[in-house]
């Protein structure tokens, strides 16, 4: 299995130690992930401490058979405006081995100005975006429609969803009020997430967190469709951020569920198709 979404380093204050590698190395041997992309934190709205790409690159120099380096800019550095550079600033961690952007998780509007430079930076890097999607975080409004113009703006780009607001949208009557949470029921069809990953080619779907478990448990056989539906646009990923945590996503994978075919893709050959080499 290839893990998409991992974190590193003291997240929360509540948790009071950090995340190691020796302890990410023996729980993913636990669970037989072969590699996991580590996501940096440098947004503040993201938890109480940053990671920096620095020291994600240090890391991944130290284990680069089992970490896959990811690369993070906060949009409002320096100058808060349009005047950054980013692309040159994403060029260089490129260059260092970064092989994907995220996460993403500012609190902006997700088609911001200022996070349409890096959209645009990364397409023309080859780096694929992790999004985290809430009430305070890559901020849209109902139906994603900000989100899929910047689908559509910028074709080159991989776009990949995750988060609350993310995946309340697999059922059409998702509310206002679910933007932030877990909502339950059966799934109407067609949602947003639906119609994102059907209609464009550079669409993705992260099912790390409870985001995604709830998504596709709250209506089982759904669920299952889902998976099988859209299995060539669907990437595992567990979003480690503290000691202890729950992994149920693993074990309903492995249940037989899915066909051998899905499976592959989705806990390994879509990651790999999508990283650049």
């Amino acid at each position: 299995m290839i893990d998409i979404h991992m974190h590193i380093g003291r997240l929360y204050h509540f948790e009071g130690k950090a995340l190691t590698p020796a302890y990410l190395l023996k729980l993913m041997d636990a669970h037989g992930i072969e590699k996991a992309a580590l996501l940096p934190i440098e947004s503040p709205e993201e938890t109480d401490y940053y990671v920096t790409t620095e020291e994600v690159l240090r890391i991944c120099k130290r284990h680069p058979d089992r970490f896959i380096p990811f690369c993070n800019v906060d949009p409002r550095r320096r100058n808060a405006d349009l005047s950054t550079d980013f692309h040159s600033i994403l060029k260089e961690y490129r260059d260092r081995g970064c092989r994907g952007f995220g996460e993403a998780m500012s609190g902006l509007w997700v088609d911001d100005p200022r996070l349409r430079k890096i959209y645009e930076s990364c397409g023309r890097l080859g780096l694929p975006i992790i999004f985290h999607m809430d009430a305070l975080r890559n901020m849209d409004e109902k139906d994603l429609p900000r989100f899929e113009s910047m689908i559509r703006r910028f074709p080159e780009t991989i776009f990949i969803g995750h988060g609350q607001h993310f995946w309340a949208e697999i059922s059409a009557d998702v509310k206002d009020e679910d933007f932030g949470r877990y909502p339950e029921g059966k799934v109407i069809r067609p949602g947003a997430v639906e119609r994102l990953l059907s209609t464009h080619p550079n669409a993705y779907a992260d099912l790390s967190a409870g985001s995604a478990w709830n998504a596709i448990t709250r209506d089982p056989e759904h669920g299952i469709w889902f998976l099988e539906r859209f299995q060539d646009r669907l990437l595992f990923g567990t979003d480690i951020c503290r000691y202890d945590q729950e992994l149920p996503m693993i074990e309903y994978l492995r249940s037989g569920v899915l066909s051998p075919q899905a499976y592959e893709k989705i806990t390994r050959s879509n990651a790999l198709r999508i990283l650049p080499k």
